[in-house]
């Protein structure tokens, strides 16, 4: 189930999904339209009203100019998409791309165009088969199609209008983040975290590694698909990963333990490495750490010489700090996902590190920025947006970074004034988490 999942979504993002989907549906509907004109005219006169027949000269005069006005605009809209997908790259990060071309505006209207050209064209192609006494529809069709289009572009250059804005694509990332974290914290709501020499449970027993099946990015887990694994072979199941993680055909993805009375399933190797789907690239489906690491980018890029942007790398800072709080209360350890003490069977799932997760956001941030006294700001004070809601542990790790930060800063390169005021934030840090 999680693989067809995965393959819909990777298909969507491809950007000859919807022309193929559109070109394909405007096809048959050109067949049938042209079938209706030449062999079931008496049937469509009862339900089309008669303003909408025209006689077939005016009608491929008018497919024609319609072809001609899809297809130009199609040229335009690719030329434009390009257009974008070039600043992104250079001013944004190659990993945003992608946001661009899976939104429904883009894809949908290239599916559009396309689908208005195969169809003006199939009905030019088939028009001179037409009986209906010198009267069609297929042109006045053509013409509410092609209006339909042009409302269309006007939504896509809407849409283009507001993606290449810095805080626009920020603000889209910011919420796609706070809905995944969402799922995520549902999740794990309700279930136990624990570490694992608390589960002494699978000590005395048989064991089994099972490696991950090929090089590459962990994209979708189906948990529940390895809970019923192990629930059938009567056995824990430890998943040591979490998605978002890069493996090699080497790397060990699952340890099974098991005892005597045990049904280890048959081919569980197999069974259980496809309830992992692993790809090229990250996908944000179940990671919510990628779009994190999208906005992380974007205030790299914008602190880049070239570009020389710190008021944008500071938004995106504060968006970090906002996100990562409400990850606050994570504990690091194992997910108890499911527990049968009669069936001897349950699976652990590696929780995401909030430590990980705080140290890979800002880290390469304050690599560069380590001299620039607003955007060091900015990081101490989203350090304490999310130590607002961490539980004590998370609040030391933020403590510990804070003196990270600390030693990091190039006090020679800043006056009194500015050493004062982030000795005070960092203060307020401290004080905090004490």
């Amino acid at each position: 189930m999680v693989n067809i999942e995965n393959m819909y979504i990777n298909f969507k993002k491809k950007i000859w999904f919807f022309p193929l989907i559109y070109g394909t549906f405007s096809f048959f509907m050109a067949v049938l339209i042209l079938l209706g004109d030449s062999v079931y005219l008496s049937a469509f006169e009862k339900v089309f009203p008669k303003i909408l027949y025209i006689n077939i000269d005016l009608a491929v005069s008018i497919l024609g100019i319609i072809a001609g006005a899809f297809i130009t605009i199609t040229t335009f809209t690719f030329s434009t998409t390009m257009v974008v997908l070039t600043l992104y790259t250079s001013q944004f990060s190659p990993r945003v791309i992608e946001n661009f071309l899976s939104n429904k505006n883009t894809t949908r209207t290239f599916g559009i165009f396309v689908g208005g050209f195969v169809y003006s064209i199939m009905s030019l192609l088939f028009l001179k088969n037409s009986n209906a006494g010198g009267q069609v529809i297929s042109a006045s069709i053509g013409v509410i199609y092609i209006i339909y289009g042009l409302i269309y572009f006007s939504t896509f250059i809407n849409s283009v209008g507001t993606y290449i804005q810095p805080s626009n694509i920020i603000d889209r990332l910011y919420s796609e983040s706070l809905s995944k974290i969402n799922d995520y914290k549902k999740f794990i709501e309700n279930k136990k975290i624990i570490k694992l020499e608390q589960n002494n449970k699978y000590l005395g027993m048989f064991f089994k590694g099972i490696n991950c099946h090929e090089n590459g990015y962990i994209q979708m887990i189906d948990y529940n698909k390895i809970l019923t694994i192990a629930n059938k072979a009567k056995a824990i199941i430890i998943f040591e990963k979490v998605t978002g993680q890069f493996l090699t055909d080497k790397t060990r993805m699952f340890s099974v333990y098991y005892d005597k009375d045990s049904e280890l399933v048959e081919n569980i190797d197999k069974k259980l490495q496809n309830c992992v789907v692993i790809g090229d690239t990250k996908t944000e489906k179940q990671d919510f750490s990628f779009i994190i690491q999208k906005i992380e980018e974007i205030a790299i890029r914008a602190l880049s010489p070239g570009i020389n942007d710190p008021n944008t790398a500071i938004h995106c800072i504060r968006i970090i700090g906002i996100s990562i709080r409400d990850l606050g209360g994570l504990e690091k350890g194992y997910i108890v996902m499911d527990e049968d003490t009669s069936e001897k069977s349950s699976v652990l799932v590696e929780a995401f590190d909030f430590k990980k997760l705080v140290y890979s956001s800002f880290n390469q941030i304050m690599h560069y920025a380590k001299e620039d006294y607003k955007v060091v700001l900015a990081i101490i004070k989203s350090l304490r947006f999310i130590i607002e809601k961490a539980n004590p542990e998370n609040q030391k790790i933020i403590k510990d970074y804070s003196e990270f930060i600390r030693a990091k800063i190039n006090k020679k390169e800043l006056n009194s004034i500015e050493n004062k005021i982030l000795e005070d934030e960092l203060k307020k840090i401290n004080s905090h988490a004490s």
